[in-house]
């Protein structure tokens, strides 16, 4: 059921100012800014590549892949909110084996500034209603290296809040792992997504 959706939504997405208060961690990488400002609007906003928040051989390495990993753009050309890249390779055990990553800005900002603000916690709250399901699925709380997140095991998805203007989608279709590893996953993710963007937008 998580590949089929997985791929729903590869489907629909193939088809359908920088501030010094970041800082370098002790492994090279760069920290968010720790405050957090108010919601801005959206149009005066950068929103990086999702291909370049983390690299193939990077997710080759996390995912032990035997194969090399291929990046390819899923960014909706008519959506200026949000970029999308999927990371695929070959495994035998899981056909279409790959990541997607999603960055967004608030495609609701005039109606509803705190949307990505209060994202995570309503993931939490009220959970995502999924299609063919009746209820909604719940979400567990993930620490996103310091950032609020949210995360579904069942369903391979995981959200967190980079701060009130930024939101990123990670969608897993790697029937190998079992929650445990793929939090794992996900927390290496994280690391790279954050520091990249750092780099890009602060």
């Amino acid at each position: 059921m998580r590949q089929l959706i997985l791929i729903c939504l590869m489907g629909m997405t193939f088809f359908s100012c920088k501030n010094e208060s970041s800082v370098s961690t002790s492994e090279g990488e760069v920290a968010l800014p720790t405050e957090i400002g108010p919601p801005v609007d959206p149009s005066t906003l950068t929103i990086p590549s999702s291909c370049s928040l983390i690299s193939a051989e990077e997710v080759k390495s996390i995912f032990n892949a035997k194969e090399d990993v291929t990046l390819k753009d899923a960014t909706d050309p008519r959506d200026k909110f949000s970029r999308a890249c999927f990371f695929r390779w070959d495994d035998p055990d899981t056909p279409n084996a790959g990541i997607m990553i999603q960055l967004q800005t608030n495609s609701v900002y005039e109606d509803y500034p705190e949307y990505i603000g209060n994202y995570i916690a309503n993931k939490i709250e009220n959970g995502e209603m999924v299609m063919g399901n009746t209820q909604p699925m719940k979400f567990k709380k993930f620490d996103a290296k310091g950032r609020p997140g949210a995360y579904s095991f069942d369903q391979g998805r995981f959200y967190w809040a980079l701060d009130n203007n930024y939101l990123v989608s990670l969608y897993f279709n790697v029937s190998t792992l079992d929650e445990k590893g793929m939090i794992k996953a996900a927390e290496k993710i994280v690391s790279k997504v954050n520091s990249n963007f750092a780099k890009a937008v602060y």
